[in-house]
């Protein structure tokens, strides 16, 4: 993966700290693309590679921060930072962070999409904030189904016209059962860190497999006649059930 980084032009180096599970997002985004003879130019590969890292720093640091004050802050700043804003307080906003987000302004600026990658980008904030809190197990189901959406959504910006129709279509398909995926594999991980505020039992792990599995088959029936996005569906849902954490 760090040798595609490179071939995406040097410019594409995550900090030590990134989780390792984010580095194989623009290979397989790439891969998926031409399932539907959708050749990415090396610009929006870079691109979205960009987006993906700067969503894993963002994500990092909001899970380092215990307060919802703190949070709040963090948001307020990373919203303020893209629209090409300045921030009174930079305690909360490490080089590496102001680094993606600069990069990830210099993106949304060129295309044309600020208003709208903004106004995804605060929704997606507002509604990680209310998984984290939420006790009810629907709740923060229908909470992680519209993660995925949203981040999908993101991505769709980023790609712009090169996005077919019929790849937008499986992507915003997709999203919901991928990130239901990420969240049984984390459960336990999220439950311990203070991320999460039910418990994850046996039940809880159960209902994410089935509204996981419930939005998988329809878009595996739809989907069936293109070979290698069946396959490389089918590959990231075992590497994600392969992962799940005890």
């Amino acid at each position: 993966m760090n040798r595609q980084l490179q071939r995406l032009g040097g410019e594409i180096s995550p900090g030590a700290e990134t989780r390792r599970e984010y580095f194989r997002l623009p290979q397989d985004l790439a891969e998926l693309a031409r399932g539907f003879r959708v050749e990415l130019p090396q610009e929006h590969c870079r691109d979205a590679a960009v987006l993906v890292f700067s969503i894993e720093c963002v994500d990092r640091v909001l899970d380092s921060l215990p307060e919802t004050g703190e949070r709040r802050q963090f948001s307020m700043a990373v919203i303020a930072l893209l629209k090409g804003g300045t921030v009174s307080n930079d305690a909360i906003l490490s080089l590496e962070i102001q680094q993606w987000l600069a990069r990830l302004r210099e993106i949304i600026q060129r295309r044309k999409i600020t208003l709208e990658f903004c106004r995804v980008t605060r929704a997606l904030l507002a509604n990680c904030e209310e998984m984290r809190h939420t006790r009810n197990a629907t709740s923060y189901v229908d909470g992680a189904a519209r993660e995925g959406r949203l981040m999908v959504e993101l991505l769709l910006l980023i790609l712009g016209d090169v996005a077919t129709p019929k790849f937008t279509e499986f992507m915003r398909e997709v999203g919901e059962p991928a990130n239901l995926g990420d969240k049984l594999r984390d459960a336990r991980r999220d439950f311990s860190a203070g991320e999460l505020a039910i418990n994850p039992g046996l039940k809880f792990h159960a209902r994410l497999a089935y509204e996981m599995f419930r939005r998988v088959l329809p878009v595996a029936f739809r989907f069936s006649g293109r070979g290698r996005v069946l396959v490389w569906g089918l590959k990231s849902l075992f590497v994600e059930l392969a992962l799940v954490r005890p």
